[in-house]
């Protein structure tokens, strides 16, 4: 690895035009380096997403390009990119998301040391003018209350991941640790019609198991986009049921050491493991409480756990439509 690696900055689009326009205005006035790159996978977009990317190829500091996916699904996307890449870091960023001035800056200075396989930041939030002061408070008080809008902030310094995760959003791999270990899970990805969203997680976990170290790091901060359609307790339920379907799914591939746990079979009931019949029952009783308090942010907080082992359940019991695809190795092209 040099001194200063090459970065692919790599985008998956779909239908997003606007956003994706000042996505890349941001990173406009990235400090690129020669070898550097940005690609941008259009996922069969109907608005004028070319149209976009090729106004700012005209003026763009790096070799700026646009290739197409048309199969659906930002795993898919994503995979796409890896052939035309030529980084020896890949770094991965949403189309609604506006990195910070130094971004890029940190992510190189990170991967400057081979002893780091996958890094990823900080997700803050960019919320549309009418989100209720309630909610946009939320992720503040109940930190997973931040996972439904693509936020994320860890509350120490530079860390290594352990079981949990960096976002998509925000994230840079090692090109070699990448060939290594596989791509993005397809089966666990973002698809129009779901809202599962485990194949981040499930990299990160891949990574640390293949012996290489994933680290957060703060200063590298992007901020993303908060509609308000997603700032409803509807949206925040069904993202943690399909996290819940996320999470049977994983548990399945993994035996259950999905969370490093040192019990790799662990008590269940009806194939609910009982820690999470224990959660459910537990998160009830507190709803109540909350409620009765007039405290809404903790309600829906208690009430998440709910919806996230009711997921687990359908998913246990068959009554989902999405079935995992056992996927033990996933190579780039694969993925």
């Amino acid at each position: 690895m040099t001194m200063n690696p090459r970065a692919s900055v790599i985008i998956a689009t779909y239908s997003r035009a606007r956003l994706l326009d000042e996505c890349l205005q941001h990173l406009a006035i990235q400090a690129f380096l020669p070898g550097d790159e940005v690609i941008v996978v259009d996922n069969a977009s109907v608005d004028d997403t070319a149209a976009i990317v090729a106004r700012h190829q005209a003026t763009f500091p790096a070799p700026l390009r646009l290739i197409h996916e048309p199969q659906p699904g930002k795993s898919h996307a994503l995979a796409r990119a890896l052939p035309a890449a030529h980084g020896d870091v890949l770094a991965f960023l949403d189309d609604d998301v506006n990195v910070d001035a130094g971004w890029l800056a940190v992510v190189r200075a990170t991967m400057r040391d081979s002893s780091i396989g996958l890094m990823g930041g900080r997700v803050a939030p960019r919320w549309e003018s009418h989100v209720p002061d309630w909610m946009r408070s939320a992720p503040y008080q109940h930190p997973r209350l931040g996972a439904p809008l693509g936020l994320l902030e860890y509350p120490a310094g530079v860390v290594e991941l352990g079981p949990r995760t960096v976002l998509g959003a925000n994230m840079a791999v090692r090109r070699h640790v990448f060939d290594v270990v596989g791509g993005f899970a397809t089966h666990l990805g973002k698809l129009r019609g779901t809202l599962l969203s485990g194949e981040d997680h499930e990299l990160c976990l891949r990574v640390q198991r293949a012996g290489f170290k994933a680290v957060y790091v703060p200063g590298a901060i992007v901020h993303h986009w908060v509609p308000a359609e997603r700032a409803r307790v509807g949206y925040f339920l069904q993202w943690f049921y399909w996290s819940g379907i996320t999470h049977a799914i994983m548990d399945a591939e993994t035996g259950g050491e999905r969370n490093f746990s040192p019990a790799a079979h662990p008590r269940s009931v009806m194939g609910l493991p009982f820690y999470l019949i224990k959660r459910a029952m537990a998160g009830a009783f507190r709803i109540l409480k909350s409620l009765a308090l007039g405290n809404r942010t903790a309600a829906l907080h208690n009430l998440i756990d709910v919806a996230f082992v009711a997921g687990y359940a359908a998913h246990q019991w068959g009554l989902t439509s999405r079935q995992p695809v056992i996927s033990a190795s996933i190579t780039p092209e694969a993925a």
